[in-house]
């Protein structure tokens, strides 16, 4: 045990002290607690926003909030499901951060003579380590998001930071929960080196994306879908419970066609690949189509969050005749929570593509260093880069958008077609997200610049 505790921090601080300028302050590891703390902080803030509704509910303060607050709890219910899914995906990603340098060290100690049990304990420990302190700096940034939080008002009357305190226990759960997520995700991904050691010190292609993985999506959505359309006569809170887990499994099923999507989309531009940055992207995504959409993903998951939120219009207008006050609060109430859960879709959209193209660029400092080297200009870096980002983030975003499109279908049917403001809104948000993550992407370039800096080429 002594043995594995020391392999699995000595390497480590070796590798964050050879960084120089931004490097240093942008290791794999950095990036992956960063990644953490942004995680547990939305995470405790949408668990806080559900827990202040059910408080409402359970003791209103008035005859408006007696009325609506009920409505209120399974509305935010839908909102815990719409985020907390991205959440667990970044969260899963970042335990995936470094995998490229992580496990050419692994793979190096197998070979002399480390015991699978032992690099997995590496692994755990590393890992588990990162998950630890992002979730008590993330509980940290929760504190900080509670005066924002307190800002806006629900059912005409703003929450007290009392109200959005998520209590003793469920802290203690995310402690435990992220890095036990970090972990098992950190597990899952050593399957290469404790299998094949060899072959990934040699560097070899990984298999190609499994076109089965697109079945996983078509069950879902047909399981929805005939569920919509059938009675089974069950409770309306079951019905309710069901559907909102039907919703979250499509969703999750989304994140798992995402890299199978990326690699099609990989092969198309290979072959219609007309000039060398589009040549080099379209080979870096065929390459490595997890990693691109660890990148792209958030926004993926947000564009579908903006596709079942594009149905506020027709509601609204479905309301139109109801002239209450009680009406007119739920329906601006409705707006308020729907741009709340866009706006920290969005945000953690664009906080996982800088972080995940942070880290692609430190993966890839060798790669880059021999392309330097070899007569590589500074510009085509910058060209790849940006093709490698571009492409996968506009597909990505429009089939996970048409997605959540189909799911509604069945629910609301053609006032998705009457009340055309909410399919011109979720344009406008794939706009606004697109252009938010490829903002946050370009904050790599610094980093870029770094790495490119340096003309020793050191082995990992």
């Amino acid at each position: 045990m002594n043995a594995v505790l020391t392999l699995s921090t000595g390497p480590m601080r070796a590798g964050q002290s050879a960084g120089t300028g931004a490097r240093r302050f942008m290791t794999p590891t950095a990036l992956a607690v960063l990644a953490f703390a942004v995680m547990t902080a939305f995470a405790l803030s949408v668990v806080g926003g559900l827990l202040g509704f059910m408080g409402r509910a359970e003791n209103p303060t008035s005859l408006v909030m007696k009325s609506l607050a009920p409505n209120y709890v399974l509305l935010a219910w839908v909102a815990v499901v719409l985020l907390l899914v991205p959440l667990l995906a970044l969260g899963g990603a970042a335990a995936r951060l470094g995998v490229a340098r992580r496990d050419a060290r692994l793979s190096t100690l197998r070979l002399l003579g480390v015991t699978p049990r032992e690099v997995v304990g590496i692994t755990v420990i590393e890992t588990a380590r990162q998950g630890l302190v992002g979730a008590a700096l993330g509980f940290l940034g929760y504190l900080l998001l509670l005066p924002v939080w307190t800002r806006i008002p629900f059912m005409d009357e703003p929450f007290s930071a009392g109200e959005l305190w998520v209590g003793p226990l469920p802290v203690l759960v995310a402690l435990v929960a992220v890095p036990l997520l970090a972990a098992v995700s950190g597990t899952i991904s050593l399957r290469r080196v404790v299998i094949s050691p060899l072959g990934v010190a040699r560097r070899e292609t990984p298999p190609g994306m499994k076109w089965v993985r697109a079945l996983a999506v078509v069950v879902a959505l047909g399981v929805f879908l005939v569920f919509t359309q059938v009675n089974m006569g069950l409770d309306g809170a079951v019905v309710i419970a069901v559907m909102l887990g039907m919703i979250a499994a499509v969703f999750g099923t989304i994140n798992l066609l995402g890299p199978w999507t990326i690699s099609v989309l990989a092969r198309v531009m290979v072959r219609r690949a007309s000039t060398p940055a589009k040549l080099l992207a379209a080979r870096r995504l065929l390459g490595d189509p997890k990693g691109a959409w660890r990148v792209v993903g958030g926004l993926g998951l947000a564009s579908f969050v903006a596709g079942v939120l594009s149905v506020l219009p027709a509601l609204s207008a479905a309301s139109g005749d109801m002239n209450s006050n009680e009406d007119k609060l739920l329906m601006t109430d409705l707006v308020t929570g729907g741009l709340l859960t866009l706006g920290i879709a969005f945000t953690v959209a664009a906080c996982s593509a800088g972080i995940m193209q942070a880290a692609s660029v430190l993966d890839r400092r060798r790669e880059y260093a021999l392309q330097q080297l070899a007569g590589v200009p500074v510009e085509l870096f910058d060209q790849v880069r940006r093709r490698e980002v571009a492409a996968p983030l506009v597909f990505v975003a429009g089939t996970s958008a048409l997605v959540a499109l189909v799911v509604l279908l069945p629910l609301f049917g053609m006032a998705l077609v009457t009340a055309p403001q909410g399919l011109i809104a979720l344009a406008v948000c794939l706009t606004v997200g697109c252009l938010l993550v490829l903002a946050a992407s370009e904050t790599s370039r610094p980093l870029l610049r770094s790495v490119l800096g340096e003309t020793v080429v050191r082995a990992d």
